[in-house]
């Protein structure tokens, strides 16, 4: 992964004018990069409030408390993935279909939200679990609609009865979630499979799918 944005010092100058859109943005940019950064429990409000130009009090009107900012963030980056989710389970489109468009949000997903991936790796030290409550409440109802999707199309011939579901999915993420969980490894090793460019994605999507639909038809 690129390095995370580092703390910034409080600002000595005045506080930017107030505007209501544009200040929850720069809170949202600055709480992204504090909690990706030191993680939720090491991050002060005030460290924030600094950072967006801002007094704390605002943080407080606009989104409650640190946890209520803090899931701000994280749905502003989930919840696009969602939408996206059920306007692919709902278009009709045939296996090799889904599994393009899925392959195709989630690669762009973990390739634009480093700061997403350094948060999960916070909780996973800290043993927090906001995030993992709210990508279970985003993420669970479209796998059970996918697993509906799946035993359709196997009880239809389509693809291979033999393998379980869950493995499929399970299959399908992992190859595309793997070379960004394990960036600083493979940049060593094999440094040809990191990029995050449009052509990069392309190449590692393409792979991908004919793995994958190699495997189940």
């Amino acid at each position: 992964l690129p390095p995370i944005a580092t703390r910034r010092s409080s600002p000595s100058g005045p506080r930017l004018p107030r505007n209501s859109a544009a200040t929850k943005l720069r809170l949202l940019d600055a709480a992204e990069h504090e909690f990706a950064a030191r993680g939720f429990t090491g991050v002060r409000l005030r460290d924030i409030a600094d950072a967006a130009s801002v007094q704390p009090a605002l943080i407080h009107h606009y989104f409650g408390d640190k946890q209520g900012l803090y899931r701000a963030v994280l749905d502003r980056a989930l919840l696009p993935t969602s939408t996206e989710s059920w306007t692919l389970l709902g278009s009709g489109l045939d296996v090799e279909g889904l599994l393009d468009g899925f392959a195709e949000m989630l690669l762009r997903f973990h390739a634009t939200h480093h700061n997403l991936l350094a948060m999960l790796r916070h909780e996973a030290l800290s043993g927090s679990d906001v995030l993992s409550d709210l990508i279970r409440e985003r993420t669970l109802p479209v796998i059970d609609a996918l697993r509906a999707v799946i035993v359709e199309v196997q009880a239809r011939g389509a693809i291979r009865a033999d393998l379980a579901l869950e493995e499929i999915i399970v299959a399908g993420m992992s190859m595309v979630a793997y070379p960004f969980l394990e960036s600083r490894m493979l940049q060593i090793v094999m440094p040809s499979v990191v990029g995050s460019d449009d052509a990069a994605l392309a190449r590692r999507k393409k792979a991908i799918l004919a793995i994958l639909l190699e495997g189940i038809r």
